[in-house]
């Protein structure tokens, strides 16, 4: 669901799909349908019981031990932001406060939007991990009447006077916010870019005209990301090509899947299935049949999307903007187009000689295989797995019981142990904190703590596939750090949760208990969201608006690209050589059995392939930004009107991309219907390649390329925390990235590690 925010910024982040659902306020929140329409009755009838605040509930938090508790945080949350929002904007208060402390004025906007965001975020989270429908109708209720009550604060003057008084004028006396520190300065300007960003300062018609477009946006995304959970193809394939890939244990749970006839499997176009068939089924008939129901199973979003990007490129132009995109890219640390558009240009220039060895590559051995070299969409997964196997002897299913659930965890314990000295302990999980049955495998609580600092703060894990469960990977924030009060020292310390849908547990060797196995990318993507957790646990700002995650889109990824890289570092995966210092550790590479390491020449295979077909890879990516960018951009510079040049389709827009950069693509199919990132991060996706790159250059700068294990040491965390995590989006990421690096970033680093 989009919302026009500004007072309340959200960041859940993933490495799926569907995070965002606006570039200001809201930019975690995923949409879903609110077309349940909602009664205040439900929340003034929700008073009619106390609340408990005794002992924890749900998420730890207190007060929230039954579904109807959220009915009742939903009021209290109302009914506490009114009083401030009151206070704000009565002239007396406001003018009084801002003429004695100026200050406290920003903390009490923070205030309001922290009373709302710890229970819309519990709120989100519960809506998608829970097992209760009752939990999770109360959730979205919860969800659906905070989102109005917030659009109701976004929209108000009153509250934008204020800040715009608090902040002044060139003109005024700037001794006004003289006492003001670096964060507050940057959490009063941010604030009154977010209103003004949304139209607040329009005059009455156009303030109307904008609230209309904005109500279809919300319609329309939340009915693209909803097409793309519901539809679904079904279609038969050889049932012996597809047994001989897909363990019968999987098959039973496909949707609709099972024979159809003897000779027959009838599965459907979910992910998870079809592209396990993409990569390791050797039939190109099979692979091709996969690849176009696949990608031609969401047509009904291809309108959807037309109408979007028309209401966006409207939005834009009543807010004085050229394009959606000029209005996203304002405040980021790219900040236009043209700025995107060369670094993807200058990214795709140097990465061409590498896609074009690969392609040549594939080819010849698939004219080997199968007499035929032309490279096709659906032989790129399967030849470069063949190609990357060959190339460095490394069979990754080899590697999977070398890398279960349990010894991840462990690394993770270690990382925050070796880098900054944090002990990460695993703790019980009380009945009322639980959102799934206590026997559910997969479900982790830890706490977070520093000499020190003190308790740093709490981490939820649920890593396992389920019914009615969040489909991909993502990080939530349940409540994110702050200071309680301005004036008071006592800090609000962070609760995250980390979903994710990795390999279930199995019985394996014939015993009795069953354990959970992972390929080493379901490694690399939990590390990845370790990596955003670590970002909300360990920084410390004065505004919950700026905590963690609460940054620009083209930087919070840096951090959970960053803890990537330890997931295909030798010393970390081996146990060598600062992690030795650790008697509990001996390597994320660890037999589940017999606690024996992966030996020495297979991680050496596994690292050299990290890199192998990147520069296919990156080109792809290089194409979905560009389309992103595209799209949300002047649509008059690639719609073609009559005769003129250009496409007249987003599918033809495609295609023409693919053309251009040298990505294979099946004429017919329109993958972007599914592209859920273009509802999430309209205008932004080029942030996953340009985080990937600061990534990798910080990487570097902390020695990630040495095998002296510099990167593994207290002096490296100590850069880390105290210089990245621990500022969130209190600092301009760019004077993050140059206290890091002592320069300015560079894509040099990125793509001298992968040569060819």
């Amino acid at each position: 669901m989009k919302l026009p925010v500004n007072i309340l910024r959200h960041h859940h982040l993933r490495t799926g799909t569907s995070l965002i659902a606006n570039q200001n306020l809201f930019q975690h929140l995923r949409p879903y349908s609110t077309s349940n329409s909602i009664s205040k009755n439900d929340i003034s009838n929700s008073k009619n019981s106390p609340l408990n605040h005794n002992k924890p509930g749900l998420f730890s938090l207190p007060s929230l031990h039954n579904p109807c508790d959220f009915l009742k945080l939903t009021q209290n949350a109302i009914t506490t932001c009114d009083d401030i929002r009151n206070a704000l904007t009565s002239t007396n208060s406001t003018t009084s406060a801002t003429t004695t402390d100026p200050r406290k004025i920003l903390h009490e906007f923070d205030r309001l939007s922290n009373s709302i965001c710890t229970v819309i975020d519990a709120a989100e989270l519960c809506r998608s991990v829970h097992t209760s429908p009752e939990w999770r109708a109360a959730a979205q209720k919860c969800f659906s009447l905070l989102s109005d009550y917030i659009s109701s604060l976004n929209s108000d003057e009153g509250l934008y006077r204020a800040l715009k008084d608090l902040v002044g004028d060139d003109d005024d006396d700037p001794s006004r916010v003289a006492t003001f520190t670096e964060e507050e300065k940057r959490m009063a300007v941010l604030l009154l870019g977010e209103f003004e960003r949304d139209g607040i300062h329009l005059p009455p018609r156009e303030k109307k005209e904008l609230m209309t477009v904005q109500n279809h946006i919300v319609t329309l995304e939340s009915l693209f990301h909803e097409n793309i959970t519901t539809k679904r193809k079904y279609f038969d394939l050889p049932a012996g090509d597809v047994r001989a890939v897909i363990p019968a244990h999987v098959l039973d749970v496909v949707p609709q899947g099972g024979c159809t006839g003897e000779d027959v499997v009838r599965v459907s176009s979910e992910n998870h299935f079809t592209n396990t068939l993409l990569k390791y089924s050797p039939s190109e008939s099979v692979r091709k049949e996969v690849y176009m129901q696949s990608y031609t199973s969401c047509e009904d979003n291809l309108a959807v999307l037309d109408h979007l990007i028309d209401q966006r490129h409207q939005l834009a132009l009543t807010l004085g903007f050229e394009s959606y995109a000029e209005r996203f890219l304002r405040d980021k640390m790219a900040q236009n187009q043209s700025n995107v558009y060369q670094f993807l240009h200058n990214l795709s220039g140097r990465l061409k000689g590498n896609l074009t060895k690969e392609l040549e590559l594939i080819s010849h051995v698939k004219k080997q295989l199968e007499g035929n070299g032309e490279v096709r969409p659906w032989d790129v997964s399967f030849y470069t797995g063949l190609l990357q196997a060959q190339r460095h002897s490394l069979n990754t299913n080899d590697l999977v019981p070398y890398f279960s659930i349990d010894n991840c965890l462990r690394g993770m314990a270690t990382l925050c142990r070796t880098l900054f000295d944090i002990q990460m302990t695993s703790a019980p999980l009380e009945d009322n904190e639980l959102w799934c049955p206590r026997n559910t495998p997969g479900i982790y609580k830890y706490r977070f703590h520093h000499e020190e600092e003190g308790d740093i703060g709490t981490l939820f894990l649920d890593v396992h596939p389920r019914d009615h469960k969040y489909s991909h990977a993502a990080h939530f924030t349940v409540r994110c750090g702050c200071r309680k009060d301005f004036d008071a020292a006592d800090y609000q310390t962070p609760i995250v949760a980390l979903v994710c849908n990795l390999s279930q547990p199995q019985n394996v060797g014939g015993g009795d208990g069953s354990v959970a196995l992972l390929s080493h990318s379901e490694v690399e993507t939990l590390f990845h969201e370790f990596g955003h957790a670590l970002h909300s646990l360990l920084s410390r700002t004065t505004f919950q608006h700026l905590s963690g995650t609460r940054t620009a889109i083209d930087y919070v990824e840096v951090p959970s690209h960053l803890f990537e890289h330890f997931v295909w570092d030798k010393d970390f995966l081996m146990g060598t050589p600062a992690t030795a210092k650790d008697d509990e550790y001996e390597g994320l590479a660890r037999h589940y059995a017999t606690g024996e390491t992966l030996d020495e020449s297979v991680v050496d295979a596994l690292i050299a392939s990290r890199h192998s077909f990147q520069g296919l890879e990156y080109q792809t990516q290089v194409v979905y930004a560009l389309l992103d960018q595209h799209l949300f951009g002047d649509v008059n510079k690639w719609r073609r009107h009559g005769n003129g040049a250009g496409a007249t389709t987003t599918t033809e827009l495609l295609a023409s991309l693919h053309r251009q950069y040298g990505v294979p693509h099946g004429e017919g199919t329109f993958w972007h219907a599914r592209f859920g990132h273009l509802v999430t991060y309209g205008a932004g996706y080029y942030g996953y390649l340009y985080s990937q790159v600061l990534a990798g250059d910080v990487w570097n700068a902390l020695g990630g390329g040495a095998a002296d294990g510099r990167k593994l040491t207290r002096e490296s965390g100590e850069v880390i925390w105290k210089q990245m995590l621990r500022h969130g989006g209190a600092k301009d990421p760019a004077d993050i990235l140059r206290g890091v690096l002592g320069r300015d970033s560079s894509v040099d680093s990125f793509l001298v590690e992968r040569k060819n």
